[in-house]
């Protein structure tokens, strides 16, 4: 068995804002985006795709553009050859997280030696409860509680006041910009470029959600 198991690369797009006609990723399909990354870290490490095992992408709602097991469809697209496999998994936040722990899991266990993980999603592709059934079984044992709900009663529970929460959300921005514009940031993404009409192409090279200001 294995004694460790190590990350030898980790990359990732720029988060974009996800609202159609204003996020600069919306006019991307999201298997292009993972097919980007599964490229940049194969890029990055000199690993030849074809010693990869398993590529396994978490995805909140594999549907639509989403689905039909996009982890293995991007990996083809990517240029991976037909004996690499894909997964794609569901445990709704903590998806892109499992793909990693079942990837080191697997290498722990003596299974594999290398595996690509991570995590796919474009909300703005699929909006959440999109996979959702349109009713609930009626003798389904417990009650569904919105996020909303459940942010106010994670609050309640540890004492967290609006005023702390939004000094967090505050200095969390703070400490984002301030990573951008000391170029911390840019190590860890594969700036993703932009079909933009006339202009050509774009290339958003950071996170669109930071309030730079």
């Amino acid at each position: 068995m294995a004694q460790e198991a190590y990350i030898v690369a980790a990359v990732r797009t720029p988060i974009g804002v996800g609202k159609p006609g204003k996020g600069a990723l919306c006019p991307i399909a999201p298997i292009d985006l993972a097919t980007h990354v599964l490229r940049e870290a194969i890029r990055r490490t000199g690993v030849p795709a074809a010693e990869v095992e398993d590529v396994i992408l978490g995805c909140v709602t594999p549907i639509g553009d989403q689905g039909a097991n996009i982890a293995r469809l991007a990996a083809l697209k990517a240029g991976f050859p037909a004996h690499v496999p894909g997964a794609q998994l569901n445990r709704m936040c903590g998806s892109g997280q499992q793909a990693v722990h079942f990837a080191a899991q697997a290498i722990l266990a003596g299974d594999m030696d290398l595996v690509l993980a991570g995590g796919i999603e474009m909300m703005s592709h699929q909006p959440i409860g999109a996979d959702w059934p349109e009713a609930w079984p009626k003798d389904f044992p417990y009650r569904l509680i919105h996020q909303g709900i459940s942010a106010e009663l994670m609050a309640e529970k540890w004492e967290l006041s609006r005023d702390q929460l939004d000094d967090y959300a505050f200095h969390s921005h703070q400490k984002a910009a301030a990573a951008i514009r000391a170029g911390l940031q840019a190590p860890q993404l594969a700036p993703v470029p932009i079909p933009d009409g006339q202009k050509g192409e774009l290339l958003l090279e950071h996170d669109e959600g930071v309030r730079m200001n």
